[in-house]
């Protein structure tokens, strides 16, 4: 975008920008509540249509950490204590990666990084539907956990610096996670307390790197309101609807939505 204050979408087409902005926190707000959060990463790419990928993250970073404090609480003892801590280790690792390489992207790079990762997200996705049928549940988590430390410092330091760079952390740590084969509710309990840790640790580093504007916190302000309506949504969902289904249909418009972002780069 061309404009000095990044929101002339919001300034020419209201309409446009509010719907988009309210779809981007529904998809989040839907997901951490209902499904640990790993799709968290599908309201970037919505965002990005109506503003630049750094305010983008100014104005979502804040709405994260709202409804992170809110799923916490209710997933609150529902957790792997033991990997949650490996997580957050390589993850802050991550983080302070990412830190270092922000300075270097600019908004045309992090828009062609985060459709990238939309697309590595879904491919991956794949993968793992069809690998899963080679192997049975006892042998996948008992590979797992022999080389947790070696798969925690790939997929949670990768996590940690695809959170940073565009709040896309959840389908590197999606991926380290759902081979352990936890329960439901500790899967979704141990991703909520991890993406809170690492969302909680980057507010320094994000005013540092002058993310934040009074006008991404007031867009931030009003978008809170969606909130709820999204952590209500997604806990319906995650009584009444499949994860089988809930992912299919989300990696489909992740997948279509990332390669658009890519051609608009070019």
């Amino acid at each position: 975008m061309s404009s000095i204050n990044g929101f002339e979408v919001l300034e020419n087409s209201p309409e446009f920008f509010w719907l988009l902005a309210v779809l981007s926190v529904l998809a989040f707000s839907i997901s951490k509540a209902g499904f640990g959060g790993a799709l968290g990463s599908f309201s970037v790419p919505i965002l990005l249509f109506v503003l630049p990928a750094k305010m983008a993250l100014g104005v979502l970073l804040p709405l994260f950490l709202v409804t992170d404090i809110w799923v916490v609480y209710i997933w609150r003892h529902m957790l792997d204590q033991r990997i949650l801590l490996i997580m957050c280790l390589f993850g802050l690792v991550g983080q302070i990666v990412g830190w270092i390489l922000f300075d270097y992207l600019n908004d045309r790079i992090l828009t062609g990084l985060i459709g990238s990762i939309a697309i590595i997200t879904v491919l991956s996705y794949v993968w793992r539907r069809l690998s899963l049928g080679n192997q049975t549940s006892e042998e996948i988590v008992k590979s797992v956990n022999q080389r947790i430390y070696q798969r925690g410092a790939i997929w949670c330091g990768l996590s940690g610096i695809s959170s940073f760079v565009s709040l896309s952390g959840g389908i590197p740590a999606q991926v380290f996670l759902l081979p352990h084969a936890l329960l439901r509710q500790a899967f979704v309990g141990t991703l909520s307390v991890y993406f809170f840790i690492i969302n909680i640790t980057k507010v320094p580093f994000y005013f540092e790197a002058g993310i934040f504007s009074e006008s991404t916190i007031e867009v931030s302000l009003w978008l809170i309101l969606i909130i709820p309506i999204g952590v209500i949504l997604g806990k319906w969902l995650n009584n009444h609807l499949s994860d089988q289904i809930f992912y299919d249909i989300s990696h489909l418009g992740l997948l279509v939505m990332g390669i658009k972002l890519i051609l608009s780069v070019y």
